[in-house]
């Protein structure tokens, strides 16, 4: 048994709730049946909104509060809620949430399911005790949930779920990759990396080193290979190989330019150093790229 008030709603709200007997038959389809959105809402400025199940839901429940500010309880525990935080409660999981009564908050939800949901939980670090993630603001983050939304108005053939689902994912993929770039007290990593990537994009002739790298964003050694790391997945003069790596490949399909014009561009000192570079990465040679991929 569910307890909702407000239950006129609120002023601009939209809410798309797919019939379960359309839900039983989509999750035996193989495109759906590992992430299936089932229920899709934005609630703006949802002043007095309240919800308490008792008994938990069937599916799992995400909530994106974009503006204000919103409260969660699980298991006697009470949980804030703030702008540009993630609320994850798992199926079957007796709760009870709202909104501040001075600072009504702004929510995009979906309900899913699917035999992945598990797995993205997982990769989400939440639980019970830590129901909540901090994700940074990003418009693309909202233009997703639209899209899963958007996907599901249309209609509930198999077709439009599947867009829904489809968007779902890219969706969750982006939550994944801002819960590693945004986390507590480093809400401004993502930016500071990104400036670190943008020049080393434009430096790539260079012989770029930590020192220069960190200094650029105002950060210890230790510090900004940290953050580096965390945000990219790279140490940082790894992740400049890579770049340098992608470009080379770029040159090698669309340029005549030979392979000593390609390491020189790319700030290579030696050419055979070069080509080893580029054969562990890629598993063969330059030359051999380019007889197999260019035009």
């Amino acid at each position: 048994m569910k307890r909702r008030e407000k239950l006129e709603g609120f002023a601009g709200q939209r809410l798309v709730v797919v019939p379960r007997p359309i839900i039983a038959t989509a999750r035996l389809h193989p495109l759906l049946k590992y992430l299936l959105p089932t229920d899709a809402g934005y609630y703006p400025k949802a002043t007095g909104h309240t919800c308490v199940r008792p008994r938990g839901c069937p599916e799992v429940i995400f909530i994106h509060c974009s503006e204000g500010t919103g409260w969660c309880e699980i298991g006697g525990r009470r949980h804030p809620i703030g702008k540009d935080q993630l609320l994850v409660i798992n199926a079957d999981t007796p709760h009870a949430y709202g909104t501040v009564a001075n600072s009504p908050w702004t929510i995009y939800w979906f309900h899913v399911v699917g035999s992945n949901v598990p797995i993205y939980l997982e990769q989400l670090g939440v639980s019970d005790e830590k129901p909540v993630v901090s994700l940074g603001g990003d418009v693309q983050l909202l233009s997703l949930f639209e899209d899963v939304l958007e996907g599901l108005q249309h209609g509930f053939t198999h077709i439009h779920l599947i867009y829904a689902a489809h968007s779902l994912a890219h969706l969750m993929g982006l939550i994944l990759r801002h819960k590693e770039e945004f986390w507590h007290g480093e809400t401004s990593a993502r930016e500071r990396i990104e400036k670190s990537v943008h020049f080393m994009k434009s430096h790539l002739r260079e012989p770029l080193n930590i020192a220069t790298l960190m200094s650029l964003v105002n950060l210890s050694r230790s510090h900004y290979t940290t953050l580096f790391k965390r945000v990219t997945g790279y140490a940082p003069l790894n992740y400049l190989n890579h770049l340098r790596m992608q470009r080379a490949v770029e040159l090698l399909n669309s340029t005549n330019w030979p392979i000593k014009q390609i390491s020189d561009h790319l700030g290579f000192s030696d050419q055979f150093y070069f080509s080893r570079a580029f054969t562990k990465m890629y598993d063969h040679s330059p030359s051999e790229h380019r007889r197999r991929y260019g035009d």
